[in-house]
């Protein structure tokens, strides 16, 4: 009776945490998705939006919780023997002053759970980015058009005013045109599609984009910038993971003590009791944990001279593919006014209809040319900024 007694009262502080049930499939979270609202977006929502319901965010903030929430249990051992009717119960006070292997455990936990913030950051960084990309895009591709070539081939055929290989160029530009149309839709749907997705928006969700401001042409560089990016904060925190896994290695291999009293359950003094724990031959798990941090020491340095170049890199990618819209561009802009100049002509001249047709391939291919161009240079321009650590990000997590 008096066991079970002392049982019952050593019970409540083995549990605190109790199960939750809960239910997800397929079915459910796809429901869930159509229930959030679409709508007009700023920039500035976009990202609230995403903070709150982009299911990769919310997966990296309770992986911070849950690391942030671990705690190192504490060993209370107790024995019962039933010949003597003595019940011993026993602490190792270094682990009570979080010394020792258990000091080296939580020192392990801590950097985990520092780990778990970084990536947190990290990831809202790369998204954030990629939500400002389809922004970005979306811009670009909003004032262009594709050529409106409204001429019938047969008239002029009939009248023999155009000769066939003539008029089979404008028939071929003609339905070129209209694959242009398909293109330039398809861009902007897909471009759309992938900004519900980064939202947390199913794909029948309104979405209207406003385009108040583009924050990402205007960044800090510089080193201090670079050694902000969270991308490196992260790598630091893996190193500072593989140093605090070789602390824990080191504390492992030393000898823990477990003292307490002994109870006499039918009456008697208190006896005091230990129990001596060495452990053997654990230098192999220490000498594997330095190397270890030796990795990771090395990956931080590699994470950082790629950090510098990728950064150097998109510099020089914007510059160049900025460039190439602003040449595009101009093309597109002369070979549209060849285009309705062509249009004009051929309706009160006999012999214009060839340099339509060339006019209208032409109008056709350099706005191809600009639309795609339109598309890289968005994106090499966002690249750049977020290159540059752009745009800063916090490590707050909801609880």
């Amino acid at each position: 009776m008096a066991v079970r007694t002392c049982l019952l009262w050593l019970a409540p502080l083995g549990a605190c945490v109790t199960y939750s049930p809960d239910h997800a499939d397929v079915a459910t979270v796809a429901a869930e998705a159509a229930q959030r609202q679409g709508g007009t977006f700023t920039l500035e929502r976009a990202f609230t939006t995403a903070l709150s319901d982009n299911p990769a965010l919310l997966a990296a903030e309770s992986r911070a919780r849950a690391a942030g929430a671990m705690i190192q249990p504490l060993t209370l051992q107790s024995e019962w023997r039933s010949g003597t009717e003595m019940l011993g119960v026993m602490l190792d006070p270094v682990a009570v002053l979080g010394l020792g292997p258990r000091g080296g455990a939580t020192g392990r936990d801590e950097a985990l759970a520092a780990q778990a913030a970084a990536q947190l950051v990290a990831e809202r960084w790369r998204v954030l980015g990629e939500i400002a990309e389809a922004f970005a895009v979306d811009y670009a591709l909003a004032p262009l058009t594709s050529p409106t070539i409204d001429v019938r081939t047969g008239d002029f055929r009939a009248a023999g005013l155009a000769a066939p290989v003539a008029a089979t160029r404008l028939e071929a530009g003609q339905q070129a045109a209209v694959a242009e149309r398909a293109a330039l839709a398809r861009d902007r749907i897909d471009n759309l599609a992938r900004l519900r997705a980064l939202l947390g928006l199913s794909a029948t969700a309104s979405l209207q984009l406003v385009h108040d401001a583009q924050p990402w042409r205007d960044f800090a560089t510089g080193d201090e910038t670079l050694l902000q990016r969270p991308d490196l904060t992260l790598a630091t925190s893996r190193w500072q993971v593989a140093d605090a896994e070789f602390r824990q290695a080191v504390a492992d291999q030393y000898p823990s003590l477990m003292i307490g009293p002994e109870f006499p359950l039918r009456g008697g003094p208190l006896e005091a009791m230990a129990v001596l724990r060495v452990p053997l031959l654990q230098h192999g798990p220490a000498a594997s944990a330095r190397e270890r941090r030796q990795a990771a020491r090395e990956d931080l340095l590699e994470a950082f001279l790629q950090v510098v170049a990728e950064a150097t890199s998109a510099d020089s990618t914007r510059t160049a593919t900025e460039a190439q819209r602003t040449a595009a561009a101009a093309r597109q802009r002369a070979s549209e006014t060849a285009l309705q100049a062509a249009l004009v002509a051929v309706q009160v001249e006999v012999d214009a209809f060839g340099a339509l047709a060339e006019a209208a391939v032409m109008a056709v291919e350099d706005t191809r040319m600009l639309r795609e161009i339109s598309i890289v240079a968005a994106r090499a321009q966002v690249r750049a900024a977020v290159a540059h650590g752009w745009p800063a990000i916090t490590a707050e997590v909801k609880s």
